[in-house]
């Protein structure tokens, strides 16, 4: 089914009635300042759609997840994005799909101002810091870190006046253009990308699968910020995703060498018994029992 999502919402923002049995949701618009806008959107499909979608020209600051996000622990990515001109097209939802997003829209002669420089300074800007990290479809996705977590919780938590959230909402897009900034400075340093992937080497040591994050960073010589940042763009996922899924690989040649020894193994892992089970189901499509027995 195709649904133009732009006459989809009712005037409180909800899914008309008449598209019921094929997505719900909701889309919510606070106007922060006359070129300073939050979003919060959640869509549910109940069967397979392609939805039409349409977007003003401009910054794009976003957070994405699966589910209604509440807090930042349902996060799952943050996303930069620039459109130099409006907007419009399709994307695809399966049955069963869920997609939820909260973000801040800001035109480009907005940030300028709060800034101090002209519309084209910023333009160029972003244009060439979308270039120098290779942005795919004028989007930079980053990975979430304590400090972005921190400015995104101001903005979750708020129930006070807008006043008060346009300074949450700028402080979060500052903090968010550091980091690039940030980000920009460990592609171009080869000291840095050495650290990086010193960083990466270590964790395919056995015994450092379970190294935390900011321990990882000591190691390495860098701070914790700038190896989340880094490794998630050079490595291409995040330190914990990367820990997880080479803890899962190692306990798998651990279950192959002795199919036994699974409650030890487990153990090793630092995974709960369940965690472990739902891990190995994701990451191989069967039971750690039955893949001890099938290899």
């Amino acid at each position: 089914m195709q649904i133009d999502l732009h006459y989809a919402y009712d005037s409180q923002g909800d899914i008309k009635d008449h598209y019921a049995s094929a997505i719900s949701g909701y889309k919510r618009h606070i106007a922060l300042m006359p070129n300073l806008e939050l979003t919060e959107q959640h869509i549910s499909c109940q069967q397979d759609c392609i939805l039409s979608e349409q977007a003003k020209r401009g910054l794009y600051f976003t957070i994405a997840s699966d589910n209604i996000i509440k807090t930042t622990d349902d996060i799952h990515s943050i996303n930069i994005s620039y459109l130099p001109k409006n907007w419009a097209g399709d994307f695809h939802l399966k049955q069963g799909e869920k997609k939820s997003l909260i973000q801040m829209h800001i035109l480009p002669e907005q940030l300028a101002q709060v800034l101090g420089e002209t519309e084209d300074q910023t333009v160029q800007y972003f244009n060439h810091l979308f270039h120098i990290l290779e942005a795919q479809d004028n989007t930079l996705n980053l990975p979430v870190t304590d400090k972005n977590k921190t400015v995104w919780h101001a903005i979750l938590a708020h129930t006070g006046h807008n006043l008060s959230l346009v300074g949450h909402a700028y402080a979060c897009i500052f903090t968010l253009i550091e980091q690039l900034k940030m980000l920009k400075h460990l592609t171009q340093c080869s000291d840095c990308q050495s650290k990086i992937f010193h960083a990466q080497n270590l964790l395919e040591v056995p015994q450092n699968l379970n190294l935390k994050p900011q321990f990882l960073a000591n190691q390495v010589g860098l701070n914790e910020e700038a190896l989340t940042l880094g490794f998630y763009y050079l490595v291409g996922q995040s330190i914990t995703s990367y820990s997880k899924h080479r803890r899962i690989q190692y306990a798998a040649e651990q279950l192959r060498k002795n199919p036994n020894a699974k409650t030890s193994i487990v153990a090793d892992s630092g995974f709960s018994e369940a965690q472990f089970e739902a891990i190995f189901i994701q990451h191989f499509g069967i039971s750690s029992q039955h893949y001890g027995q099938i290899h």
